[in-house]
């Protein structure tokens, strides 16, 4: 017969107090509060890995920053995961990566990887050196920390507002073939 676990209450959560050893409340569902002996509380779900049926464990962060509440609705999204067959922790690290990925994917990156393409083509030196300087100069100020994914027309025709303001109209149509080339 399955034990049944009463689910904890903040109460009960913010009188627990540290002992000699670490010890456990547990919430029921694979969620429980480790208080460890030097006073912190640890919110942890408790699973088994969908593919390799290997006990795991996740942590989802400190109490009282994360409140019982938050610490059900993680384990709920965690369970969710699951019953689709995906491991949270897989699915967390994948997410993190992506993120990552897009934050280091910025038109910078993009203008700078493009150019070193471009030098390898048979262009003048001095034609090399004015197509990145007008783009260091015009563009990249306003648009290179921006993730490529994230750009928008807009961004480009705020650049180079100031351009149009001086009249340089065939600058900008330069530019903007450079911007179409990235």
């Amino acid at each position: 017969m399955a034990r049944i676990t009463t689910p904890l209450t903040d109460t009960k959560i913010k009188t627990a107090k540290p002992s000699e050893k670490d010890y456990t409340l547990s919430d029921g569902n694979g969620l429980y509060l480790l208080v460890k002996s030097i006073g912190t509380k640890i919110w942890r779900f408790n699973y088994y890995r969908p593919t390799s049926k290997v006990r795991a464990l996740v942590s989802f962060g400190a109490y009282p920053e994360i409140s019982l509440a938050d610490a059900r609705l993680k384990r709920d999204e965690a369970k969710q995961l699951l019953a689709k067959g995906i491991d949270p922790q897989q699915y967390k690290k994948e997410q993190l990566k992506l993120l990552k990925d897009e934050q280091n994917n910025t038109f910078e990156k993009v203008a700078t990887d493009w150019f070193k393409l471009k030098s390898s083509s048979n262009l003048k030196t001095d034609t090399l050196k004015d197509i990145w300087r007008s783009l260091e100069l015009h563009v990249i100020p306003y648009v290179g920390g921006i993730a490529i994914t994230e750009v928008k027309a807009r961004d480009f025709i705020n650049a180079l507002e100031p351009i149009k303001q001086q009249g340089k109209l065939e600058s900008i149509r330069r530019i903007c073939q450079r911007i179409k080339g990235t």
